[in-house]
């Protein structure tokens, strides 16, 4: 099944994606999508949560030219970029940042590793800008809020 919404297309072109041709079926498990470079396949179970992220990550491997899998490195950095464009410091800092992580990550409207993704991206300004220090839920600013306290 192909998908065409004129939603989805002006959701994706605000967050700078450029829309193409979904494909929507059944994937393996454990595989949210795929690009072939011209097409987006996306599996059938995904929350509508997961799909915006995975439709968001897919068509930056399509703008970066990406036709085939890729190296570990490169989809870790189509995975910060993800994450950078769908949760901007202003959408962080504005959230209520009490409860889980996956509390807060449902109420940014992204999934919980984008969320954790982009804690891996902040630099430490970011991360005082968006209030993450006071939250510390994700596991990067706790690490990282762990080597600023000086041993004793």
């Amino acid at each position: 099944m192909v998908v065409a919404s004129s939603a989805v297309g002006a959701l994706m072109g605000t967050v700078g994606v450029v829309v193409v041709a979904v494909v929507v079926g059944r994937l393996p498990d454990g595989v949210h999508g795929y690009t072939d470079g011209s097409k987006i396949y996306v599996d059938d179970r995904l929350s509508a949560v997961q799909l915006i992220c995975t439709l968001v990550h897919e068509g930056i491997h399509i703008e970066r030219g990406h036709t085939t899998r890729q190296l570990e490195a490169v989809e870790m950095s189509v995975r910060y970029e993800t994450a950078q464009r769908l949760l901007p410091l202003e959408r962080i800092g504005s959230c209520n940042k009490t409860g889980k992580l996956s509390e807060i990550a449902r109420e940014l409207g992204v999934t919980k590793r984008v969320l954790m993704d982009r804690a891996a991206t902040l630099t430490d300004a970011d991360a005082s800008a968006a209030g993450c220090w006071e939250c510390l839920q994700c596991p990067a600013i706790q690490m990282r809020a762990q080597r600023m306290v000086p041993a004793a």
